[in-house]
């Protein structure tokens, strides 16, 4: 019964696509397919369980790939594949007549379809729209543009493979030091750290993982007059002393994918978009607001997912290199025993905060593309039963992303400050190396 309930979800779900791509093609709204895309990929990757790192990798190939066909409609538009780190070349199309925007569908969605574990969304959506295009289009235009999106996506693929993720996955699990002040498990299923070999996946923009590390680091002391003493005071006093307002931005930017909940004997977790997933989403929505053509809201989502993919490659370099102990483990054997924070504390070393850093990062390249006093709604939260909230600026949400992790009582709030510049740098960086235009 429940593998015929499955099946009948799945048959509903590709009717659904099938009426939506039809009505996508007849009005010609490209850029709907796009954010479409996007959002079916965000929800893959939520569902699939996915660590945050991992998940900004799997949304950033899939967007370079449709980026890389659909840039050659606008001739405005620089070839990032060119100007990446490790450089992967583009095939050109060899048949006369080629549909750039269904190439890009088809490299988007074979490139994605290999890095989830949900195969079968990412087909149906495939065999949705193939079905849509060829009902709509020429078939010789339509057949030649699908051969070439697989031509594309099989390069990018190859190119993938060399990342150096497959390798990372053979390496040991990261070593607990019983130095004092260092990373320690912690509650509520003391989890072994999570990606601790990270910083050796390959970079877009970063000429090395460490490229951006600052040069202040929050050193653990207990000397009460020492910056670190100080500051593990603020977020204890911060946390017993939370406001209304302050709760429910800690809760809103929570945007833990892996949150444990024991009951008794019972233990599960709670499926939620990933910290990268959530400046996804706000790219879409001001994609969507500006009413961006189908080129340039791919700009937007490529810029944007390799801020956040090279981000997190530099903030887990700095979290296993300075390996600093959280507040919860500090306050509670030196402080008060009862302590705890207001949200849970994730898997992996303290310092640099990876909100903080992909949040600022990401928001300086929506700045650069959208513009500085760029006012927004963001409605990301809506279906894990948050309200909406309202921003002046990218950064300023970015900035109220940093100190929820104060609020919440996993982050000092001189690491927040301190990896506030770093994220800033890391983004800059990503329009500097691959979209010049956009530095003002």
């Amino acid at each position: 019964m429940t593998k015929t309930l499955h099946l009948g979800r799945r048959i509903l779900h590709a009717c659904l696509l099938t009426t939506l791509l039809s009505q996508t093609a007849k009005s010609q709204d490209k850029a709907a397919v796009l954010h479409q895309l996007n959002s079916m990929l965000i929800n893959t990757v939520m569902v699939d369980f996915f660590t945050p790192p991992v998940a900004s990798r799997i949304y950033a190939y899939p967007n370079i790939a449709f980026y890389e066909c659909i840039r050659q409609d606008d001739a405005t538009l620089p070839s990032i594949a060119a100007k990446l780190k490790v450089p992967v070349s583009i095939p050109k199309a060899t048949a006369a007549k080629t549909d750039h925007f269904i190439a890009a569908c088809i490299s988007y969605s074979y490139v994605a379809q290999k890095l989830v574990g949900s195969e079968y969304k990412i087909e149906e959506w495939r065999k949705a729209f193939t079905d849509s295009i060829l009902k709509t289009s020429d078939t010789v235009i339509a057949k030649n543009s699908m051969l070439y999106g697989r031509k594309v996506a099989d390069s990018i693929l190859a190119w993938v493979q060399k990342d150096n993720y497959n390798q990372s996955r053979g390496l040991p699990r990261f070593t607990i030091s019983g130095k004092m002040g260092t990373w320690q498990p912690t509650p509520a299923d003391y989890a072994q750290a999570i990606e601790p070999h990270w910083r050796t996946i390959r970079p877009f923009t970063l000429k090395t993982a460490s490229q951006f590390s600052p040069k202040e680091k929050l050193v653990f002391s207990l000397n009460k007059n020492s910056t670190f003493y100080k500051t593990m005071l603020e977020v204890y006093n911060i946390g017993k002393n939370l406001d209304t307002t302050q709760k429910a931005i800690a809760k809103y930017w929570d945007d833990n994918p892996n949150v444990s909940v024991n009951m008794g004997h019972l233990n599960y977790f709670i499926h939620k978009i990933s910290p990268g997933g959530h400046w996804i989403m706000i790219a879409k929505q001001a994609c969507e607001e500006k009413k961006e053509s189908v080129s340039h809201s791919s700009l937007a989502y490529t810029l944007t997912s390799i801020a956040l993919f090279d981000a997190f490659i530099a903030t887990w370099d700095e979290k296993f290199k300075t390996n600093l102990i959280r507040p919860i483990t500090v306050i509670n054997n030196y402080v008060d025993k009862n302590w705890q924070p207001y949200i849970q504390t994730p898997p992996f070393p303290e310092f640099t905060s990876g909100h903080a850093v992909i949040s600022n990062s990401a928001a300086a390249v929506l700045t650069g593309l959208f513009g500085d006093n760029y006012e927004f709604t963001d409605e990301t939260e809506i279906p894990f039963g948050n309200d909406t909230r309202h921003f002046k600026s990218f950064y300023e949400a970015a900035k109220e992303s940093t100190w929820s992790r104060v609020y919440g009582g996993i982050h000092y709030p001189e690491t927040a400050r301190i990896s506030i510049t770093q994220g800033k740098e890391i983004g800059t960086n990503v329009l500097k190396t691959l979209y010049p235009a956009a530095i003002k």
